[in-house]
Formats: C-alpha cells, structure tokens, sequence
C-alpha cells in the first residue's frame, strides 16, 4: 500500500504541529501518575506480554487481535514500551487526518492536527495501554484511502475493523452506506473478508463454528454471564462533549452538520456540489453517526456491558475533527487576511487551554513530573498495596495467589495464562495428565482468577490447590471476579489471614485475604 505526498507550505506547518503535539504528549506522560484506562490498561499489555508464550492470545476478543498482534514487539520492553506504541500511533493518526483534509482541498489542513490531538479524549487517554488510539489510527487511515480514492485498499482494509475493536462491526456498517451512496457495489464483498478470515481463524482454533459470536465478551455479557454494568441517559454522550470532542470541535461539527444540510439541498435542487462535501456527508458524517448513536443506545439500555465510557469516543475522534475542518475551510475562504490569521491563532490556542481542563488534567507547568509513591499503591491503591506488602512478608509469599487485579500480574511478573499448563498438563502424546505440585510451578504461573473459584454451596467444589491465598477487593473482584463478599465469607473451606480498609466499602478500599485450607 503506497501513500503518495508531495511537500508543500502546508506540509511545513504540518510537521511543526506534529512536533507541538509530540512535546506536549511527553510531558503529559511524564507528568501523570499512571496510564489512563486504570487496570484496562494493565491487562492489555499482559496480552500483548505473553502473546509470544500464548499464540492463542492473538485471537482474544477481549484483548483485541490488532492490538495485541501490533503492540507484542514494543511489550518486550514493558509497560513503557506499549505507552510510547500508543503515543505513535496518536501521532500517525494526526498525520493521517491532516493527509485527509489536504487530499480533499480544505484550507490550512494542518490545523486538523490540533482539532484532532487536542481533543480533550484524545490527550486524556494517548498515554495508555488501551485500544482506542489503535483504532482511531485505523479509522485515519480508511478515511485518508478513501478521500485518495483507493477504494479497494480502503475497503479491504475496513473489513478487518471488528479485529481492531468490537465496535468495528458499527464502522463497517457506514462504510457499507458510504459504498451503496457512492454506487461502488463492486466493492462490497470486500467488506466481508476481514471477518470471514478472523472468524475462521477462531473456528478453527476453537472447534466451533460460530466462535466469533459467542465468544465476543460483549455478547457474553448481554447473556448474563458478568456484572451489571449499569446505564444511563440517552443523552449522556451529548451532554458530556466538553470532555470529549472538546467546545470547538463540538461548536465546528455542529456548522458543518447545517453546511451539509445545506448541501443536501443543493443536490435535490441539481446544483454541484462541493467534493468535500460528498465526504462529509456520505462518510464521515455515517461513521459518527452510527458510533454516537450506537454507544448512546447501549449506555441508556444498559446492554452489551456498556460502562457509560467515554473514552471510546477516541475512536471516532479523527472523524470529528474533520467535520470540524470542513466548517472551518468555509469560514477561512472568506478572503479577509486579518480574520484567518486571527481565527488560526485562536484555533490552535483555543484547542490547547480547553484541552487539559476537558481532559481533567493540570497544564503542563502545573504538573509535577516523575511518579509518586510506591507501584502497586499508585496502581491499585494503598489497601491493596498493604494486602500484597503483608503477603509477601508472610509464610504465603510463594504459596498460588488467585486475585483480579491486572497490575498485581505486572508487579509480580505473573503470567495469568500458564496455571493451566500445571494444572491439566499434556504428555508426550497429548493425553491429559495429573495437575503438578505447587511446589513445581514456575513463579509466573502460580496465580489464578477470581472468576474461576466456584463459591456454589459455600465452595463445595471448589477445585482450587490447597494453601491457595486468596486476595478479594470490593471493586475488581465483585465485578470481574463476581465474588459478594456474603459468598466469599460463606466459603468454609478458607479463612481470613488479613483484612483492611473499610468494609463493604464498595472500592479497592475493602480488601479481605483468605487461605485456602
């Protein structure tokens, strides 16, 4: 796939906003205290850690396949490594959505650098481990083959969207519109591929047939095999734009929604219509608009384990700032020197003094550099902290720790997927054999899921090893886990070696530790 460009002013201006834009995400990810995303965060990058160890692993819904197959290399160099693979990946999508703009002849393009970076979403969450900046770098790219009417790559290229994040399923569906709007129906079995092979790859890995349905942990989730989630009003992304797209992106979409209705109407009267303006409406326009709608139905129906997150909308983020473009390359044509050089200014200062207030985040001469405090305090919270402190100071600390705490992993060097291989190892000719002694663990793999513990009749079946410690928190391991602490003081075959924090404190701040007996 070959990206043409040929330099001009704007490329100038173009390469020094990218450079802004590359200082001020390093003194933000030197500044914050951990990645955003909270454990999210840590559990993609354990993925992406023990991918090479679990080849099965690039195929884990939950984990994302794009992701995790991209972001493997840079994890060999820790959390660090995955970070700074985010912070390019915000970086090729600015580049990307100023290609775009520039390909589709909006004036000063360069500015959709800062109308997409600055977004107050974007900049809270580039320095993460998440899948967001993946996905908003492929969604980038699509936008960018389509304006540069290579309709084969960029469809191709969309049918793989349900790899990058499970919501790519709903970007394919505007990129399926925009075809049938364009007349291209030679072009749409290519929407198909990227799912047939993924969906293949899993049936065939997995033995079943229909592996991408039933094991999308969203569906999983609206079967009722995980916690409440909660919802909310229909409106609730509406209402909270000022953390998301941010006051100027919003105020420019919302002209260029009345620019394109305009435009509508030019075309039902026959007149030409602007080329930019065919993009908007036929493109972006649906890619937003079914993500936004989308999302808003699932937050007020309380479906599909949706959280009420809004840092999903950094997904959809290249595509707001290039509707806010086009409402800005209306304005800017109006030949008044004065006013565009003004209006430049105030854009680019504008996007940066809202951006950090937006995103909940101090100025960059206001942050405190470096990291606070000791790792899994920052990470999981001072009780938490204590719980493993106690732990590894007792006569437990090499015993199986079964928690749901991804940075515990990270702390420990824990691979969350190697128990399995101790505990149902293979022999020589693939049969199953008896579980090995703890004793013979490696160190990695002496961890376990709280999920996995079977609490049904006060644990009677309870199938973990004996001397097992079990961490529980009223946060991560009622939800993830779906552990009560009722049924977690009802288990008789444990007790209690330590608790702390404040009970059924509903946070990490109620931590009870069990041994298994």
């Amino acid at each position: 796939m070959k990206i043409k460009f040929a330099w001009n002013h704007n490329s100038s201006a173009a390469l020094m906003a990218l450079f802004v834009v590359a200082i001020v995400n390093l003194v933000v990810g030197f500044s914050v205290l951990e990645p955003s995303g909270g454990q999210d965060s840590w559990n993609h990058y354990l993925y992406a850690r023990w991918a090479p160890h679990h080849p099965e692993l690039l195929l884990d819904q939950w984990g994302k396949p794009f992701f995790t197959f991209f972001a493997m290399p840079f994890a060999w160099f820790g959390i660090s490594g995955v970070l700074f693979f985010n912070h390019l990946c915000i970086l090729a999508a600015a580049w990307l959505v100023y290609l775009t703009a520039r390909r589709v002849g909006l004036k000063n393009p360069w500015l959709t650098i800062f109308l997409f970076a600055w977004q107050p979403i974007v900049l809270a969450n580039a320095h993460s481990a998440l899948t967001e900046p993946s996905n908003a770098m492929v969604l980038a790219l699509i936008c960018y083959l389509f304006a540069s009417n290579r309709w084969t790559a960029a469809t191709v290229l969309a049918s793989f969207l349900p790899m990058v994040r499970s919501e790519g399923f709903v970007l394919l569906a505007g990129v399926m519109l925009f075809l049938a709007l364009r007349n291209r129906w030679k072009y749409m079995p290519l929407t198909v591929i990227g799912v047939l092979i993924y969906g293949l790859m899993g049936a065939i890995v997995s033995g079943e047939w229909n592996w991408l349905i039933i094991h999308n942990p969203y569906v999983q989730q609206e079967l009722g095999r995980g916690f409440d989630a909660g919802h909310g009003n229909f409106w609730y992304y509406l209402n909270h734009q000022k953390e998301i797209t941010g006051l100027i992106v919003t105020v420019f979409c919302l002209v260029s929604v009345v620019m394109i209705l305009g435009y509508i109407g030019k075309r039902l009267q026959k007149k030409m219509p602007a080329s930019n303006s065919q993009m908007a409406l036929w493109l972006w326009c649906p890619l937003f608009g079914f993500f936004f709608v989308a999302h808003s139905i699932l937050w007020w129906k309380g479906a599909m384990g949706s959280h009420g997150l809004l840092r999903v909308f950094v997904v959809v983020s290249p595509v707001a700032a290039l509707l806010a473009m086009l409402a800005l390359d209306k304005i800017m044509r109006i030949e008044i020197k004065a006013l565009n050089r003004v209006l430049k200014s105030a854009i680019v200062v504008g996007m940066f003094f809202l951006s950090f207030p937006g995103a909940g985040m101090p100025y960059p001469w206001n942050a405190k550099l470096g990291h606070q405090g000791e790792f899994l305090e920052r990470t999981a919270g001072k009780t938490v902290s204590d719980a493993m402190h106690w732990i590894a100071i007792s006569t437990y600390k090499d015993n199986v720790l079964a928690h749901q705490i991804p940075a515990i992993n990270v702390a420990e060097n824990y691979d969350p997927w190697l128990a399995g291989e101790q505990l149902h190892p293979l022999g020589k000719n693939g049969e199953w054999m008896e579980a090995k002694k703890v004793s013979d663990w490696p160190k990695a793999a002496r961890t376990l899921s709280l999920w996995s513990l079977d609490t049904k009749d006060s644990g009677a079946n309870d199938w973990f090893p004996s001397g097992t410690v079990v961490l529980w928190d009223n946060f991560h391991g009622r939800r993830d886990g779906q552990i009560r602490r009722d049924q977690l003081m009802a288990l008789k075959n444990y007790k209690i070696v330590f608790e702390a924090g404040q009970d059924d404190a509903d946070t990490c701040n109620d931590v009870v530790v069990l041994l298994k007996k």
